[in-house]
């Protein structure tokens, strides 16, 4: 005789909706949205991404204009120093003296070099290539201008940072019969909250 199997199948309700049972979901979690300290992590990249270039930026803007106020008060200073030399010659062509040359102020004709001689003025003189003249400084020289075509003198145009001041020496020192002049070129100038200055010394001759 066969068997019968009365067994009755068995039902998995976690699958079965509307069964009461809770349905297990596998693999998958809730989103969230940045923490705080995320977020200040992401900024702070941020922003070291932008001011890294900007400083690079900035650092070279500045010594550019260095390099360019540098390159510009050697060339005014060795303009007070060839001005200076023209002038000798000058002296010398018309039929003058060396001795004239050391003698007359820059206002006379032919004009010297006296106010220009630390042994006369102590404080200097002012060369205006422009305007072609020597004057003496009072307690400091004052500040160049530039003119619209791009011209130093002291008369026209807008103040620039530049200060030149020009003090001449008897060699050997102290002897107002020498045959040599020393010439010292102070060039002084400021670049942002910094000031910069150079002296450029050279010599002139009698060679009469």
């Amino acid at each position: 005789m066969m068997k019968t199997d009365n067994t009755q199948p068995t039902t998995n309700n976690d699958n079965v909706p509307g069964s009461g049972a809770q349905l297990s979901v596998v693999g998958c979690r809730s989103s969230r949205g940045f923490t705080l300290i995320e977020t200040l992590v992401a900024t702070f990249v941020l922003i070291t991404a932008i001011v890294g270039p900007l400083s690079i930026v900035a650092k070279g803007f500045f010594f550019a204009n260095y390099t360019r106020d540098q390159v510009t008060a050697f060339y005014l200073a060795q303009e007070a120093i060839e001005f200076i030399r023209s002038k000798r010659d000058n002296v010398t062509l018309a039929g003058s003296t060396w001795a004239t040359f050391k003698a007359n102020p820059g206002t006379s004709n032919p004009p010297g070099i006296r106010d220009c001689l630390v042994a006369n003025n102590p404080n200097g003189c002012s060369i205006d290539a422009k305007w072609n003249t020597i004057a003496a400084c009072g307690s400091t020289c004052e500040y160049l201008r530039q003119d619209s075509a791009g011209l130093y003198n002291y008369q026209d145009g807008n103040e620039t940072p530049f200060r030149r001041t020009i003090k001449m020496y008897y060699e050997p020192s102290g002897d107002p019969n020498a045959n040599e002049l020393r010439i010292e070129v102070e060039m002084l100038w400021a670049n942002g909250t910094l000031t910069k200055s150079f002296v450029l010394k050279e010599s002139v001759f009698n060679w009469q």
